[in-house]
């Protein structure tokens, strides 16, 4: 979810302004994704959000407490969202809570607490996460764990491996310019992932056209896993 503050910044607001814009379509994405699991015969029964960055940690204070207030809003407002009770999706959680306000980890919890129970489809919430910081746990688990380091046992113990979900299909990103990068999104899970760039857009600005373009277009791709 990249570009709130660049499409608040074109429009002379606030960050947080955009943050809120930003919100609004991870909310819209959600519908968007309930209702293409209802009519389609094939379903996304895994997607990730990646809301929070490590490095957006780093900054400016008055930012930052927008940006905690607009998550802690948007965690409690999906925890409530009909969409999400009514497809059984499991909410999760990958990365840190450190640096987090309590507010932010209460609403956390109690979005995970509502979803619990589900299991027909699971959404992943990155907050506080970094591919390179997941690699770097994995590793120092498989070292304290005494056992070989080796792919196989780092494959065992990433954030989405310790939760039973699997390697990413597709990878969707908004950008305004010609950049093609995932900045280290789900790092140690990507290799074979299919890349999906919207251009000429910022992730506000984002319609079910271009979310139900990016599933379509994924479809169509004779995938080979690298052979």
């Amino acid at each position: 979810m990249d570009g709130n503050r660049r499409y608040a910044k074109l429009r002379g607001h606030k960050a947080v302004w955009g943050h809120w814009k930003g919100a609004t379509t991870w909310l819209d994405v959600i519908e968007w994704w309930s209702y293409f699991n209802t009519n389609q015969h094939h379903q996304v029964n895994y997607t990730t959000f990646w809301a929070l960055s490590k490095e957006n940690l780093q900054r400016h204070p008055e930012e930052l407490a927008g940006l905690f207030a607009v998550l802690t809003l948007t965690f409690r407002s999906i925890a409530f969202t009909a969409s999400i009770h009514r497809s059984g999706v499991r909410v999760r959680f990958i990365g840190t809570n450190k640096g987090l306000p309590q507010h932010v980890i209460d609403a956390i919890n109690l979005l995970e607490k509502k979803t619990e129970s589900y299991s027909h489809a699971i959404m992943l919430v990155a907050v506080g996460y970094g591919g390179r910081d997941e690699v770097l746990s994995a590793v120092k688990d498989v070292i304290d764990s005494g056992e070989e380091l080796n792919k196989e046992n780092v494959s065992r113990r990433t954030f989405c491996s310790k939760i039973a979900v699997p390697p990413v299909d597709l990878v969707i990103r908004t950008s305004e310019s010609r950049e093609n990068r995932t900045s280290g999104f789900r790092l140690w899970d990507t290799q074979s992932t299919e890349l999906h760039f919207i251009r000429d857009k910022l992730w506000p600005e984002l319609n079910a056209r271009d979310y139900m373009h990016a599933i379509e277009s994924f479809a169509s791709r004779e995938r080979r896993g690298g052979k």
